[in-house]
């Protein structure tokens, strides 16, 4: 994550890691448990942005087809609306439990 944040708080992700042909047979949510527990021994505990690409990443390297998204809030609770970040697979979404696809429109997937 160092390598790809610069000085302003910007990511520039240069290329991700290719899903290796033939998926694991764990189960995503088992994959996603065992990813976080790995990102809070390591790094520590991450903001949203930080932990989807974590996630992503962890979940691609190991064969999983898992995209990166970014939604702002439809209606903020607050002006300004805020900004959220989530993993799917499949189509799922396997990082939060928040409704993000209710709450916020997609405005980056990768």
């Amino acid at each position: 994550m160092e390598s790809v944040r610069d000085g302003v708080g910007s990511y520039r992700i240069e290329w991700w890691p290719q899903v290796i042909p033939g998926r694991p047979e764990r189960r995503v949510d088992d994959v996603v448990a065992s990813l976080r527990v790995e990102q809070r021994n390591s790094v520590g505990f991450l903001d949203p942005v930080e932990d989807a690409l974590y996630v992503t990443a962890g979940l691609r390297g190991l064969g999983f087809p898992a995209s990166f998204h970014l939604g702002r809030e439809t209606v903020p609770a607050m002006p300004p609306a805020g900004f959220y970040a989530w993993v799917e697979c499949d189509g799922e979404v396997v990082s939060t439990s928040l409704p993000v696809k209710e709450t916020y429109l997609e405005v980056y997937r990768a």
